[in-house]
């Protein structure tokens, strides 16, 4: 531990900054299962089912009105860790915002989790409802289309937190449009993400699909890197573009829904559900809580194997991006730059967490690159 008072190494602060955000976030979701367990044994669970079931008839308004309670508890299991990521993120220099502000955004983001999670909730119960034999495939092919749904509608999601605004910078945007038509892949939009006024973090990602391609870069992004290494993460997510990773993610997301649901509806139809005491397969309201926590724990593990896709599909971005730009220079440069700014360091023991590698085997991989790229060159000099 650091006792001078002196601020640690960056990489020293960005292991115990990730370390402890992770730790954050599982007690976080056993604090979350622990309670939804309590609640569905407590005497409230069946009172909100038979409540549910004596306002309305409408099979889709009960299942809603159960879901609210769980909802609840998710939201207070949210309280603490955006109460505790607020004070580690001041503590690491990351944010000035107020606890106020970060209270509020926390308070958006627990009502589209509602609206989102329980529309998920709703299309797995009313699928299955309607169709016994096939109700988990048109339920995973729902799920999957909410999830693409929200990725199209990212940009105006973020707007609702942050303003989300066209480029500011004319020249980078040209530079950057010019990148694309390089690679053969038009976008419709580079939007500038405002949270510069929350955190110094910076990122850039690529929001949908076809011909609603955006890109978001942050403010942070747009005013610490050069304009060579923003090219260099653009190019980045370009290649993602280019080898249709995005398409390939959701095919394999929609193979693991698919595979969750099945899993589900076998138990559901089988006896057994937790929580449900009666014989009344997808009819039955009390077994919300239980399909809740079987879908959250089945997405967790089926989420391993896709974020190994993932991370194979970044390395296969960065190649993408040093070949797309001639040199790995500034991507190196960037991924520095950025692993100072956003503090999340981890190694290879962990990184079946993350969707992406960790940042030194990215750099270094890029130095090996450019290292191999320039012995090449010189031989093919010498060989002149």
């Amino acid at each position: 531990m650091n006792t001078t008072g002196v601020a640690p190494p960056p990489r020293h602060a960005g292991v115990v900054y990730t370390k402890h955000l992770r730790a954050a976030q599982q007690v976080r979701l056993f604090l979350q299962v622990g309670l939804i367990v309590f609640y569905a044994y407590s005497p409230v669970h069946p009172w909100v089912t038979t409540t549910a079931q004596e306002t309305s008839r409408s099979f889709i308004v009960q299942i809603a009105l159960c879901w609210i309670p769980l909802w609840i508890i998710s939201f207070v299991c949210a309280l603490p860790l955006s109460w505790y990521s607020f004070h580690l993120d001041r503590k690491f220099a990351l944010s000035q915002s107020s606890l106020h502000s970060r209270l509020l955004e926390g308070v958006k983001a627990s009502a589209l989790a509602f609206l989102f999670s329980g529309s998920i909730v709703e299309s797995i119960f009313v699928s299955n409802r309607f169709s016994e034999s096939l109700g988990w495939l048109w339920a995973a092919t729902l799920c999957t289309l909410l999830f693409i749904a929200l990725d199209r509608a990212l940009p105006w999601l973020l707007s609702l937190f942050y303003p989300v605004t066209p480029l500011s910078d004319p020249a980078l945007g040209d530079r950057l449009n010019r990148l694309a038509d390089k690679a053969g892949i038009p976008l419709v939009n580079i939007l500038e993400w405002h949270i510069s006024g929350r955190t110094r973090q910076a990122n850039a990602l690529v929001s949908g699909m076809g011909p609603a391609r955006r890109v978001l870069l942050t403010d942070t992004l747009v005013k610490e890197l050069s304009q060579e290494e923003v090219e260099a993460i653009i190019a980045h997510e370009l290649g993602h573009l280019a080898q249709h990773h995005l398409r390939k993610r959701t095919l394999c997301q929609w193979i693991s829904f698919c595979g969750i649901l099945w899993a589900i509806n076998f138990c559901v139809l089988n006896g057994l559900m937790w929580f449900a005491d009666q014989n009344l397969g997808w009819a039955d309201l009390k077994s919300v809580p239980g399909v809740f926590l079987y879908w959250q724990i089945g997405y967790v593990y089926a989420n391993i194997p896709i974020l190994a896709l993932a991370r194979r599909q970044e390395k296969a971005a960065d190649l993408y991006s040093w070949k797309l730009i001639g040199t790995a220079r500034p991507f190196v440069t960037a991924m520095c730059k950025l692993a100072d700014l956003n503090l999340i360091v981890f190694d290879r023991s962990e990184q079946w967490r993350y969707s992406h590698p960790p940042t030194p085997d990215r750099i270094a991989a890029a130095e090996q690159y450019e290292a191999e790229t320039s012995a090449a060159a010189l031989a093919q000099v010498a060989g002149n």
